[in-house]
């Protein structure tokens, strides 16, 4: 009787731990952080207080029915019920060195947790490149000067949003010799990049991955 007993608590406590990992999802990717709002971060004024929340949730479609779809940040905001610009903000200020770092460590594990099929494959291609070379990169982010939402939209349940980092890089490649690469190194220099993070508002995962980068010539 006292085994009976221990495999029932342990066939129970197998059920609970499933159900919260179904209910919490993972953390290995772009996440929001439930951190308090700052005003600073706010995006066209104040973010909507908690009768405002209330408008944003709504009912996911059925089987049958047509997919959500909306433009710019409002139609994301009305859409995703776990939006908000503040925390998303931080998300994608934190996201940005790490991505940056892992491309210039080749850590391809870190690159796959946050960046899409398709765009992990560029980047992979990229590292395996410069493998083969035998080149070195070293990144340094010496000054975070801005991090804005400037776009958004929901298609068939897709959310994208467009964040936009102004930020004062360093940047050496060296060849195998150990030799700096003058075309490809810069000292502090200010730059743009525009980046593009999606992630499907049905799925419970709260993830958020980098789909697309560029820069403002190539927008």
């Amino acid at each position: 009787m006292p085994f009976v007993d221990i495999l029932i608590f342990a066939i129970i406590a197998v059920f609970l731990a499933l159900r919260l990992r179904s209910i919490l999802g993972n953390r290995d990717g772009f996440e929001q952080q439930n951190k308090p709002l700052r005003p600073d971060n706010r995006q066209n004024g104040a973010m909507p207080d908690q009768a405002d929340d209330l408008t944003n949730v709504i009912p996911m479609p059925a089987k049958g029915q047509a997919s959500l779809s909306a433009a710019g940040l409002d139609g994301v905001r009305r859409l995703d019920p776990q939006f908000r610009d503040a925390e998303f903000v931080n998300g994608a200020t934190a996201v940005f060195p790490m991505v940056l770092q892992a491309f210039a460590d080749g850590d391809l594990a870190q690159l796959r947790r946050l960046l899409s099929y398709e765009l992990y494959n560029e980047f992979a291609d990229a590292v395996r490149q410069r493998d083969v070379e035998a080149e070195t990169l070293t990144v340094s982010i010496d000054e975070m000067i801005s991090v804005e939402l400037l776009d958004g939209q929901v298609s068939d349940a897709i959310a994208s949003v467009t964040v936009q980092y102004v930020s004062r890089q360093t940047r050496e490649l060296k060849d195998k010799t150990g030799q700096i690469i003058e075309d490809e190194t810069m000292v502090a220099e200010e730059m743009t990049d525009i980046w593009v993070f999606e992630r499907d508002i049905q799925d419970a995962d709260p993830n958020w991955k980098l789909v697309e980068t560029q820069t403002p010539e190539s927008a």
